[in-house]
């Protein structure tokens, strides 16, 4: 997929931005139920973040593997 498609969310930049602007929110909230509704949030968002910046670093060293291989 080019990247002037990618969705914010499919980007782990973009879902770290989503996690800051839920705990901005959560901050700003005198609300319990919404407050912890949107911690929640944000800790969903920074490990969706974490996750995909696992998977590329999983894809970017097959990748190398794959280009040595062929030199070989």
């Amino acid at each position: 997929m080019s990247s002037f498609r990618r969705k914010p969310e499919d980007s782990a930049d973009g879902c770290r931005d989503f996690a800051t602007s839920d705990r901005a929110k959560a901050a700003a909230t005198p609300n319990d139920h919404m407050r912890a509704c949107l911690e929640r949030s944000a800790d969903a968002w920074t490990a969706r973040a974490c996750l995909l910046e696992r998977l590329k670093a999983s894809f970017d060293a097959r990748a190398a593997v794959n280009r040595e291989a062929k030199t070989a």
